[in-house]
């Protein structure tokens, strides 16, 4: 028989109850088993076992507060859905590539369904200690802003055998089959190939004796991220003998990838220093806290690196240059982008000349070609090819993830009174209830520079109309150098005397005054890397023309601001192709509806729709899953009953491949 506990709601599977139900099985008396109260079958014959954890009454124990208490056999493992802390009482465990041994120290796990789900793993007996999460609370709220949110954790309350003493609903479940979970869930734990774990093993070993930098690339969806957060963990905890003799401890991870970064926000690449293992996605950690430091930033404005392979390859090696000259002693992982074909084998080639990583991984076996090429460029290191990653979960696209951390990064709130090693969490209230910083544009107490555009140059009458109500970079200009990258006309010389004068007096020929007085910096060349950083996003949430002043949105710290100032630096806000801020356009018609609607199996359909259209809320509206009514929402179209948008509608998308059907000449 097993006891199930209400902190941590867990469901054993049924092979276990018939195990212990045997008339050659002690029947030990304990109380009836909490079950779900939407259903009572059991799991289906096909659910995959997750867990061979097997709860009793001595090996699982419930305190007041919340936390569960576990003692773990050799070679017991246990899936845990949801949002929790761990400490090790005794012995050790791994978790997502991380050693964990006996310290009073908690490590902070978000485990969401729409990743495959980490396996906590003992070789020997061990205890360990669950514990309520915090910030659970305020980030599982976020399902009342946008339905990517919804589905993604232990959602249901429990009830007892007679359905009528409810339980509160614990922040994690333990899981136990593929058929336990919220519903219609698909469960997945992480797998980690042979292969993988082989190979670092042997880079935490080459680590022991010298210096080493590995560079993992592959296409989209092979595992690259994954592979570098299981091999960043391995170092950080495995290897502790380095840090007594290194001047510096942790891991430097160059995170190269604007599409899908693991550490900076969506548009930007950075080196991080990381001295704690990570044990959760990017959206369950939007800012930097403990144990992850951004040394420096750039903005691309872009999610790929081929809208400007020239200004990615220059940030890339100011990165490196930073690296080595501020945290040369740590182990270097760099984390590429899946553009590994045309000009991204390119830059790939020409970041290997300038790094020269003792290690290459190409987390997959084609194309030929390309297998080829990163061969012959690791003249002096060591090419690996491993298999891709064997477990995908498909219910949140690349894109949706995207959507899903940048809102994240909109909503997080430092504070240092939430726990130890945790200081943030998020705000569950739409943005138009959040209090803009109102920042001045023109006069001597403005607060930015200018405004620049990555990509498309508008013209200065419409600069105010393509920057309302989206996200741009917020830079901070260390030098009037900056100004100077790749230009040679006249305009842009900029002597060393200079050096001493404030950005704005080095301007003046390339600023442009809008009819609202914006100061648009109206130039085709980018920010130079050396001469700048990028320091966070912002929203722009309105331009009052009257006070000459911005409205924006950031979680970006005064603080920060503040130290910007007083090394007497300017702002810059860099607009460029960034993704458009839908989520926040529609963030007041879910949350206003949450109260008055619930979801259903509708819900299991939105969350599949491309978020990246709006034509789709017609028909949501049709389901009963939204109530829009009457609104008076910006970039938001109403549609009603059987109404649907014409296809003209739908954004418009050059083709590239106009010359290859019908004849056309290239």
């Amino acid at each position: 028989s097993y006891e199930s506990r209400a902190s941590g709601n867990f469901y054993p599977p049924t092979e276990i109850e018939e195990e212990n139900n045997s008339p050659s099985s002690p029947q030990p008396k304990t109380p009836k088993p909490l079950q779900r109260t939407e259903s009572t079958e059991p799991p289906q014959a096909s659910a995959v076992r997750l867990s061979n954890f097997q709860p009793t009454k001595t090996n699982l124990k419930k305190k007041n507060d919340g936390k569960l208490h576990l003692r773990l056999s050799g070679g017991d493992r246990l899936v845990v859905l949801g949002n929790y802390g761990l400490r090790v009482i005794s012995g050790e465990v791994t978790l997502n590539g991380a050693l964990l041994k006996a310290a009073d120290k908690t490590h902070w796990v978000s485990a969401p369904q729409c990743y495959a789900l980490p396996v906590l793993r003992c070789s020997d007996e061990a205890a360990i200690e669950l514990a309520p999460h915090p910030a659970a609370e305020s980030l599982e709220s976020l399902d009342t802003l946008s339905p990517l949110f919804r589905r993604l954790w232990n959602d249901e309350d429990v009830a007892n055998t007679n359905g009528k003493t409810r339980q509160p609903k614990s922040t994690f479940e333990l899981i136990f089959t593929s058929a336990y979970g919220p519903k219609k869930a698909a469960l997945f734990d992480l797998v980690s190939p042979p292969e993988w774990n082989r190979k670092i093993d042997e880079l935490v070993a080459a680590s022991r004796s010298k210096q080493v930098s590995v560079m993992v690339t592959g296409p989209k969806s092979s595992g690259k991220s994954t592979f570098g957060r299981l091999l960043t963990n391995n170092l950080i905890t495995y290897y502790s003998a380095a840090s007594k003799r290194r001047h510096t401890s942790g891991v430097a991870v160059l995170d190269l990838d604007p599409g899908q970064p693991e550490y900076c926000i969506a548009g930007q690449i950075g080196l991080v220093h990381v001295t704690e293992p990570l044990l959760g996605p990017a959206f369950c950690r939007p800012l930097p806290g403990s144990g992850i430091d951004i040394i420096r930033s750039h903005t691309l404005a872009s999610m790929s690196p081929d809208a400007d392979t020239d200004l990615y390859t220059a940030v890339a090696i100011d990165l490196i240059n930073h690296y080595r000259n501020r945290l040369g002693g740590c182990p270097l992982i760099i984390n590429m982008s899946g553009y590994v074909q045309g000009a991204g084998l390119d830059i790939i080639t020409s970041l290997i000349g300038a790094l020269k990583p003792t290690d290459l991984v190409y987390m997959a076996s084609d194309p030929i070609d390309v297998v080829r090429s990163l061969q012959e460029s690791m003249q002096q290191g060591s090419f690996a090819e491993l298999p891709s990653q064997t477990t995908h979960n498909n219910s949140r696209t690349a894109a949706q993830l995207r959507t899903m951390q940048t809102m994240s990064y909109f909503h997080a709130e430092r504070r240092q009174d939430i726990a130890p090693n945790f200081h943030f969490e998020w705000n569950p209230s739409p943005l138009t209830m959040t209090a803009p910083w109102i920042v001045k544009y023109s006069g001597p107490t403005r607060g930015i520079l200018g405004i620049m555009c990555y990509g498309t140059q508008w013209p200065d009458w419409l600069l105010a109309d393509a920057i309302n109500g989206t996200v741009v970079a917020v830079v901070e200009i260390e030098s009037p150098l900056a100004f100077q990258y790749g230009h040679s006309g006249d305009a842009m010389d900029l002597d060393s005397s200079h050096d001493s004068q404030p950005p704005s007096s080095s301007i003046g020929p390339l600023t442009v005054t809008t009819p609202e007085r914006l100061p648009y910096i109206n130039t085709e060349t980018k920010l130079d890397p050396k001469y700048s950083q990028t320091i966070g996003l912002a929203l722009i949430r309105g331009i009052d023309v009257a006070a000459d002043a911005l409205q924006i949105l950031t979680p970006i710290p005064k603080s920060k601001i503040e130290e910007v100032t007083e090394r007497s630096g300017q702002i810059v806000l860099v607009s460029g192709k960034f993704d458009t801020p839908k989520w926040s356009y529609t963030e007041d018609l879910y949350y206003r509806s949450h109260n008055e609607t619930t979801t259903d199996d509708n819900g299991e359909d939105i969350v599949k729709e491309d978020i990246a259209e709006l034509d789709h809320y017609g028909e949501e509206a049709q389901q009963g899953d939204v109530n829009l009514g009457p609104t008076s929402t910006p970039y938001i179209e109403e549609l009603r009953g059987n109404e649907k948008r014409g296809a003209a509608s739908k954004v418009w998308k050059v083709r590239r491949d106009l010359g290859r059907t019908g004849g056309g000449d290239e």
